[in-house]
């Protein structure tokens, strides 16, 4: 006889009855369906059954056989080559195992900066500031051994002329999709889903009028995400989009079924950190990470939390930054299991709402045109501004409790205060200590 036969099935109306009656009177809807207003969602926090997938390309998975691995990421601002490559080898002999380095100069002594790196046994990207630095970039590297090139060049969110590769440099990644611009500026994950999906779209629209195939031109993007507070939310985010990236692909009928999946990027940002009471960070880091994992990303970046604070990056912070993702793949095991969250009704149903949503942003924008337009961005920017004012309001009226910010302060922490963090299409990024009554 098999267990279950021995328990008499109980519908969703019985179950709910009992459940009323253990919240002694409380509401059932304000307990279990979560009304998120910032994020523009309504999904419950239970489900008995998954929900209906119409998606015919379905890569929310990824597109992993093997294991959940990610790689551990650190960034290297490159202003002094020599300064660069030691923070470089220090991150290596903590556990990184990609390092990005963002140019911040037009000449780069690559013989100082790349001094006792093995490139060829790590993964290696290079944020460059403007086109003619990728020009020169690709005539520079034939000398150095690094394979494949990954230039993360991002001009639409920067504003300057987009570099069209040659044909000869098809299996090279040039594009940079910066989403998490908008995740620092306050956008939601459905914002940061519909302008990922909309710059990634441009830019494959760029590549094949230049000649490439729909497959060549898919491996030339890279995508980049923040990663928010929201536990569930975020996880959902990163499986929505590579869902939905999918869709976009199989529209243009590639020939090769690794075109479909995309490589995801996520970095912890600053919208709800605090300098005022720091190691609280590593706490919201670490939940954040998780998210990230679950999701499915293909590199974490947990950025040092002080990184832009007066008194800034302590080597504490760097070591933790580095030691969230070691922690989680050494002692947790989190890259062992493809998809953690798979099968959990409660995260599919979660997942078709946010799609529905990122969608329809995404179809309005692509309505508008190119993001040459000044119209595109308006609206993104709108959206986004509008969102932000949300997250001020809630943190002001303590719907939104951050704890050793507008809640419990600590008395006893030394004064800092924040610098100023990068702007992105034109809009400030949002830190929500800075808005403290």
């Amino acid at each position: 006889m098999k267990l279950f036969d021995e328990f008499s099935p109980q519908s969703i109306e019985e179950w709910k009855s009992k459940v009323e009656h253990e919240l002694k009177g409380l509401s059932f809807t304000n307990k279990l369906i979560q009304k998120d207003e910032i994020e523009g969602l309504s999904y419950s926090k239970y489900a008995n059954k998954p929900s209906a997938d119409s998606a015919r390309v379905n890569y929310t998975r990824a597109a992993r056989s093997r294991n959940n691995d990610w790689q551990i990421g650190k960034r290297i601002e490159v202003k002094d080559e020599k300064i660069a490559n030691k923070m470089a080898l220090e991150a290596l002999e903590q556990g990184a195992t990609s390092l990005t380095f963002v140019l911040q100069k037009k000449a780069i002594l690559w013989s100082a900066l790349f001094e006792n790196i093995e490139l060829d046994f790590i993964e290696s990207q290079f944020e460059t500031l403007d086109a003619d630095q990728v020009k020169r970039l690709t005539l520079a590297f034939p000398e150095f051994s690094i394979k494949p090139l990954i230039f993360l060049n991002d001009p639409i969110g920067s504003n300057t002329e987009i570099y069209v590769p040659q044909p000869h440099q098809a299996g090279q990644v040039f594009f940079k999709v910066n989403a998490y611009g908008i995740h620092q500026c306050g956008g939601n994950a459905t914002e940061e889903i519909a302008f990922a999906l909309s710059m990634g779209h441009e830019y494959i629209h760029r590549l094949m009028e230049s000649g490439f195939s729909i497959d060549e031109a898919s491996a030339m993007i890279r995508f980049y995400f923040g990663i928010g507070a929201k536990y569930f939310v975020e996880t959902t985010k990163f499986r929505v989009f590579r869902k939905l990236w999918a869709n976009v692909i199989e529209a243009y009928s590639p020939k090769e079924n690794f075109s479909y999946a995309c490589y995801i990027y996520a970095q912890t940002g600053f919208v709800n950190k605090s300098v005022k009471d720091p190691y609280t960070n590593l706490l919201r880091q670490t939940t954040e990470a998780m998210s990230a994992v679950l999701g499915g990303v293909n590199e974490l970046i947990v950025r040092s939390y002080d990184e832009f604070a007066q008194t800034k990056e302590s080597e504490l912070s760097n070591r933790m930054a580095l030691n969230i993702s070691n922690i989680l793949k050494e002692e947790s095991y989190m890259d062992k299991v493809i998809d953690p969250l798979g099968g959990s009704f409660s995260i599919e149903d979660l997942t078709i709402k946010m799609e529905e949503n990122a969608w329809k942003l995404f179809q309005r924008v692509e309505n508008i045109g190119s993001f040459t337009t000044s119209d595109k961005n308006e609206t993104l920017i709108k959206s986004v501004v509008e969102t932000a004012k949300k997250r001020i309001e809630a943190f002001h009226s303590s719907e939104r409790i951050l704890i050793g910010v507008n809640k419990y302060p600590n008395p006893g922490e030394k004064e800092n205060h924040w610098l100023e963090l990068p702007q992105y299409l034109g809009l400030e990024a949002l830190i929500l200590e800075k808005h403290l009554a």
